[in-house]
């Protein structure tokens, strides 16, 4: 095991009952349980970091596919005008 760094932390009545009562019924120290704990919360933080960064990613595509016309051919017409106008109109 790498070297350990010791903390001191405060937590309320209840999250010290829970933290004993969970602990005891996985069979591992308070401590353990805590690192556990901190190991989950910063996997979870990456992974919502990657998200994040996805959806940004994503969201600028979008916006740039609706700027440069991608997928209709480079129409700027709806179907509603294009019916209003008999059909027939060259955009």
């Amino acid at each position: 095991m790498a070297r350990m760094v010791r903390k001191q932390i405060v937590i309320d009545p209840d999250q010290e009952r829970a933290l004993e009562a969970h602990a005891k019924a996985l069979g591992i120290s308070q401590s353990a349980l805590i690192r556990q704990a901190i190991d989950s919360l910063l996997k979870d933080a990456e992974e919502q970091v990657r998200r994040r960064e996805a959806w940004e990613f994503l969201k600028s595509e979008f916006e740039r596919a609706d700027r440069e016309g991608w997928g209709s051919g480079g129409r700027r017409w709806t179907r509603e005008e294009l019916h209003e106008r008999g059909g027939s109109a060259r955009y």
